[in-house]
């Protein structure tokens, strides 16, 4: 028990020195177009090839499977395990000092948990209890908010697309976990902490396949566009979705050249294509609008 509390200081120490550190760094305002902030290119393109295989192989089958499963019990699954991530939401809304997200992922949680049988249900985005916004949260995004920045850009192998300061938060968040905190006080093992990741992951899986295989077919390089999405995603995760990004024209592989980037943002911008029906015509190549929710707030496949 000695041993487990020293460990604990430890680890609270680090935290705090990494507190320090990042209130000596604070900025965390990266704008995605001044650098790809990759300078593991090769290795990082290495291990994308690596998960797409992967995903072709495995996660892909798995999730056309899961789509074929009923609405019940496939969505209350998928709520339960979204329910479970919810003490994670909280305990990371808290040490960001955010009373906005604090009350938001705290009355998702005891909503879902009190009226949605125990999570099974989301009445909680309902409008009969007032539309509440799903806010995801995690140690990624409180390091962020503590002023550390975010490191070289890295591919994970399986999860994906991250950076150092990610990494990390991500390690945190399995080892803190209050959920796992509870399995291991109760002597549950890690098959028993299985199923909730999984079903997260093929849920998730499932939720964006279509609109991500429109944007693979659609780019002239799939690795640039995934990296350039993940890392305006996580600007706009860090700032709760009040920072206005870069939009991207997904046929562009690169986003170096200065002259590129202001195309892109003309034919993205608003304005412009309600003024301009030639604009309108060539949207017609890129991804459809029939997945919205990627283009707004729940694009989380890209961190998950």
């Amino acid at each position: 028990m000695n041993i487990n509390l020293k460990n604990c200081n430890r680890i609270i120490i680090i935290i705090f020195g990494i507190f320090l550190s990042g209130c000596a760094l604070k900025n965390n305002q990266v704008n995605v177009a001044d650098d790809n902030n990759d300078p593991y290119e090769s290795t990082n393109r290495a291990v994308f090839a690596f998960n797409e295989d992967l995903d072709e192989l495995i996660f892909k089958p798995v999730a056309r499977g899961w789509r074929k499963i009923p609405d019940f019990p496939r969505k209350n699954l998928s709520n339960l395990a979204e329910t479970a991530t919810a003490p994670l939401d909280i305990a990371n809304s808290i040490l960001q000092f955010d009373i906005e997200s604090i009350r938001l992922t705290l009355s998702r949680f005891l909503i879902n948990i009190t009226f949605g049988i125990g999570g099974m249900y989301d009445v909680a985005s309902t409008k009969e209890f007032g539309n509440i916004e799903k806010r995801n949260e995690d140690f990624g995004q409180t390091l962020a908010t503590w002023g550390v920045k975010e490191g070289p850009y890295v591919m994970l192998p399986i999860f994906g697309p991250s950076n150092i300061r990610d990494a990390i938060g991500r390690g945190m968040d399995t080892i803190f976990n209050p959920v796992t905190f509870v399995f291991r006080m109760n002597n549950l093992g890690f098959e028993s902490r299985l199923p909730q990741p999984v079903v997260s992951g093929v849920s998730t899986r499932e939720k964006y396949m279509d609109y991500v295989d429109e944007i693979k077919e659609s780019s002239l390089d799939f690795y640039a566009t995934m990296r350039s999405l993940y890392r305006q995603k996580r600007i706009k995760d860090i700032n709760n979705g009040k920072k206005k990004i870069q939009k991207i024209n997904y046929q562009i592989p690169g986003y170096d050249d200065p002259e590129i980037e202001e195309e892109n943002l003309d034919i993205f911008d608003k304005n412009f294509i309600d003024n301009s029906q030639t604009i309108k015509s060539d949207m017609n190549s890129l991804p459809s609008s029939d997945y919205p929710e990627y283009n707004e707030d729940n694009n989380e496949l890209l961190t998950n």
